[in-house]
């Protein structure tokens, strides 16, 4: 069986970066065999109800503005499996998830191709995009997580977003001094994940630490919660302890059962 993967993406600009953060990515597909497809959630495509990219050909979303030239020109060619979708669909189906094949939307955004292309940069690995239904409960994201899980035998399931997300405190040297707000909360979320406390995590809201420090929006944290559903234990691994402009933790957190 293949693992759940909690990925930090961070900036767009990671995938052109040389830092250690990039360096983690790049090595992390050692950590597990190679995946038939592969599952991701992004902080980045937020909707209301849950839906599934199924479109034939996906493109390249550059989702962001600012950056230098050399990351809008950058190709990564993923590339969708219809037949995988459709058996997803039914799968859901099957659990009385509703979820919509989603035709209309341009391709993949930056949380699916920055990170995959330091993962595996020959893109030779269909790629299933869900959306992250950003107002639904947290009891309803597990559920999401639970039905994913059925299907780790032969998929990669990964949610990108970042741990700590706090662009407007952020700093601009990279290797800034780490801010002690941000710590404590990645700190917490650690301590519950690898100790399989679920209780707490589902009262992360409430007793997590500086979250609105962190997370001024939840869009870049919930993707760990449907991570944490597709666990059989709950029980969780940080495989990295990697900070970026002071507020930024980009762990990557990984279920293993």
């Amino acid at each position: 069986m293949l693992p759940t993967l909690f990925i930090s993406h961070g900036s767009p600009y990671l995938c052109l970066t040389k830092h250690k953060a990039s360096d983690f990515l790049k090595n992390l597909p050692r950590h597990f065999h190679k995946p038939k497809y592969i599952i991701i959630i992004s902080a980045h495509w937020l909707t209301k109800d849950l839906r599934i990219l199924a479109k034939q050909s996906p493109s390249k979303i550059n989702d962001f503005y600012g950056f230098p030239k050399d990351l809008y020109d950058l190709e990564y060619k993923a590339f969708n499996d219809l037949k995988k979708v459709e058996e997803i669909v039914n799968l859901f189906t099957s659990k009385n998830i509703e979820i919509k094949k989603d035709i209309t939307r341009e391709g993949y955004d930056h949380g699916v191709w920055a990170p995959l292309s330091l993962m595996y940069k020959d893109a030779s690995i269909p790629v299933i995009q869900i959306s992250l239904p950003l107002y639904y409960e947290t009891k309803e994201l597990l559920k999401i997580g639970g039905v994913l899980q059925e299907l780790r035998k032969e998929a990669l399931i990964i949610g990108s977003g970042t741990l700590t997300h706090n662009l407007k405190d952020s700093q601009r040297d990279i290797n800034a001094k780490i801010d002690n707000s941000a710590k404590i909360f990645r700190d917490w979320i650690i301590e519950k994940v690898e100790n399989s406390d679920i209780k707490s995590m589902k009262e992360f809201k409430t007793l997590a630490p500086n979250l609105l420090k962190n997370h001024p929006t939840l869009d870049h944290f919930l993707p760990l919660i449907i991570c944490l559903g597709a666990s059989k234990s709950k029980k969780g691994e940080a495989l990295n302890s990697i900070y970026m402009y002071g507020n930024q933790a980009m762990d990557t957190i990984i279920f293993k059962d």
